[in-house]
């Protein structure tokens, strides 16, 4: 075999060999932290022999799954030559950047790689002296190169465990329900029609199960161990047995069941329906009772896109995001009709929502652009807008730790409540377009999904959650 066969082979057994494991949290949170710090960047990754090693892999990216992988021949030929090298590549607009990588004491690591959107810089020249400024502050937080395998701080809301691939499926994934007693966790695979299962505690995944046509939003019932499907696909509300997921049950609705809120104290699904599925300029809410498992009552919505909801238990209000007209309606469930719309200064796109109950806010996020809106609930009145990651779909609120998650295809925002009226950015970096998420107070850990790309499988990220004692007491 000659010289060229034998580069062209070590250029290609990176990609067939499995990912090593490696734990390099502080790693992460470098940078997870510099990708946050500077937006312009849409991807990175820190390469480096990890200890006990040999050879070089990535220890940190932006692509989790990617984490583990041997560096290529490519990579390292750019490693050893100790200077920057740049890339263009036009058909993607960005420029493809890899540096030489110390710590804070000029000692040798590896290697760092930036991709850099043509938006970012003005020319080549100029993105290598951009990612050269980028290397100098991820270097200046490195004391050594065995600091990369220690754990993160507990200032760093987000700390990744660990991401479980899923190779076979392919398609848009939609929202979670989580089964605290029995240790599961269920998210609706849209378009490849099933629901898929993990271990909560791991995030093994467990099984797909088919049955379903296009899933979108689901609720776990515990009293019955049922899972409540609205389905798109089928114009239904399913309900499915999770001791072997067959079906127990099919309500009909109009078309396009999606958006939803489970209300678990009453056991009441809310779904919306219709509207521009129907082919329709109006939508339903269908409120599906648990218990009887059938339809009990239909809202009319003058919005031919419902999305996300909140409910206000003490008034008895549940609030719907009417996207098409960027508009917040306000529907009374003791008359089961709209009360009021508010419209919002900027409000696009409006899709996610929650809820934070003791202090009257609603909080909302819209698209192009991405906006974060902390709304008084009472009034219909603009509490503070912030910017935040764009094509949000999900969107948790911790009231214990005074923190709404916000998550998207251009990654995950983190604000703090400071108080009621004034909010704080903790930290916001990519997640590899995964839109949807969920979060288990009593283990700490945040899911996010993402869908497969022309570079990578579909995956679930689990991150474990660092508590903030002193920023949580404050609204104490």
């Amino acid at each position: 075999m000659n010289k060229s066969q034998l580069l062209l082979l070590a250029a290609l057994l990176p990609a067939s060999l499995p990912a090593q494991v490696v734990q390099a949290r502080y790693a992460q949170y470098v940078l997870t932290t510099t990708m946050s710090a500077h937006p312009e960047l849409q991807k990175m990754g820190l390469h480096a022999v990890p200890p006990g090693g040999q050879d070089e892999i990535i220890i940190a990216c932006s692509v989790p799954s990617k984490i583990g992988k041997k560096s290529s021949a490519g990579d390292l030929d750019i490693e050893h030559a100790g200077k920057p090298s740049v890339k263009t590549v036009t058909d993607k607009s960005f420029y493809d950047l890899a540096l030489s990588l110390t710590d804070a004491n000029k000692h040798p690591i590896g290697m760092i790689v930036m991709e850099m959107p043509f938006s970012g810089a003005s020319n080549p020249d100029d993105a290598v002296q951009k990612a050269q400024t980028i290397t100098d502050e991820v270097e200046r937080q490195i004391p050594s190169k065995d600091a990369l395998f220690k754990e993160a701080p507990d200032s760093a809301p987000l700390v990744l465990l660990r991401t479980t691939a899923l190779p076979d499926i392919t398609g848009d994934f939609d929202h979670f329900a989580i089964d605290k007693e029995n240790n599961r966790l269920y998210v609706s695979a849209e378009e490849h029609h099933s629901i898929e299962v993990f271990d909560l505690k791991t995030g093994e995944h467990l099984q797909g199960a088919s049955g379903v046509t296009t899933p979108h939003t689901i609720a776990f019932v515990p009293e019955k161990s049922e899972l409540l499907v609205a389905d798109g696909g089928d114009g239904s509300c399913r309900i499915l047995d999770l001791r072997d997921m067959h079906q127990i049950k099919r309500i009909p609705l109009e078309s396009g069941p999606d958006a939803g809120f489970y209300d678990a104290e009453k056991r009441l699904f809310y779904i919306g329906n219709g509207g521009r599925a129907a082919k329709q300029p109006y939508s339903y809410i269908s409120v599906i009772s648990a218990d009887e498992g059938k339809e009990l009552n239909r809202i009319r919505v003058e919005s031919a896109n419902l999305e996300s909801m909140a409910l206000n238990r003490a008034e008895n209000v549940l609030y719907v995001n009417m996207r098409d007209k960027k508009l917040i309606g306000v529907i009374d469930l003791n008359k089961n009709e709209v009360r009021q719309t508010w419209s919002i200064p900027g409000l696009n796109l409006n899709t996610p929502m929650a809820f934070d109950a003791p202090h009257h806010r609603l909080f909302i996020a819209g698209r192009k652009p991405g906006k974060f809106y902390v709304i008084d609930s009472q009034s219909g009145r603009v509490i503070k807008t912030m910017d935040s990651v764009d094509v949000a779909d999900d969107m948790t609120f911790d009231p214990r730790q005074g923190r709404i998650y916000v998550t998207g295809s251009g990654g995950v925002s983190v604000y703090h409540q400071d108080d009621p009226d004034n909010y704080t950015l903790l930290t916001q970096f990519g997640t590899n377009g995964g839109k949807t998420s969920t979060y288990d107070a009593s283990l700490r850990q945040f899911y996010i999904i993402h869908t497969q790309t022309a570079e990578d499988n579909a995956a679930l990220q689990v991150y474990s959650v660092n508590q903030n004692e002193q920023k949580s007491s404050r609204l104490n």
